[in-house]
């Protein structure tokens, strides 16, 4: 089986002291910090192995790491030479995580707090038969007001728990 091979990592001044300032600052986000450490070891020759061991990741992560920058080191020097006060957020940028697959959110920002804040009122005071809101009742409303055009009972509750609000179980409803 072929060795696999991490390619080399050369780096200038600049972006030597600003991968260095990323790799010590206390403002800047943990796994940003060890990336930059695992590039500031490659430009200096040391091992994917040892980078590894030392920095307690896996290595395929590590070799992940140095491929990627030295995938972007055409674009980093262009940068540089063109726009060198654009180079700390592009390294930043090669730094990153990629976006994430999957579909796009399916309900805008506005429809969420929509239907969060019509959670919020209470629906005897708009008129409604009824004292507190369940899922499925918020999701009717919801959809005869135009705030949507369909939704789930499951969905209207996810959006209230991630707004830390909690409407009453349909059980709750029941006893009352």
């Amino acid at each position: 089986m072929p060795k696999l091979q991490a390619k080399e990592i050369k780096l200038d001044e600049h972006e030597k002291a600003i991968l260095t300032q990323m790799k010590n600052g206390t403002h800047t986000e943990e796994h940003l910090k060890k990336r930059s450490e695992i590039i500031l070891r490659a430009s200096e020759g040391e091992s994917t192995r040892s980078i590894s061991r030392d920095i307690k990741m896996d290595k395929g992560s590590v070799r992940e790491w140095r491929n990627r920058y030295a995938l972007a080191r055409e674009e980093l020097a262009k940068t540089e030479v063109e726009t060198p006060k654009k180079l700390r957020g592009l390294i930043e940028k090669v730094l990153s995580d990629a976006p994430r697959p999957g579909a796009p959110s399916t309900f805008t920002a506005e429809q969420k707090a929509c239907i969060i804040a019509l959670a919020c009122e209470l629906p005897e005071n708009i008129g409604l038969p009824f004292s507190h809101w369940s899922p499925s009742l918020l999701r009717k409303e919801a959809i005869s007001r135009g705030i949507v055009e369909s939704i789930s009972d499951v969905h209207v509750g996810r959006f209230l728990k991630g707004a830390g609000v909690k409407a009453a179980s349909s059980k709750e409803l029941a006893e009352s």
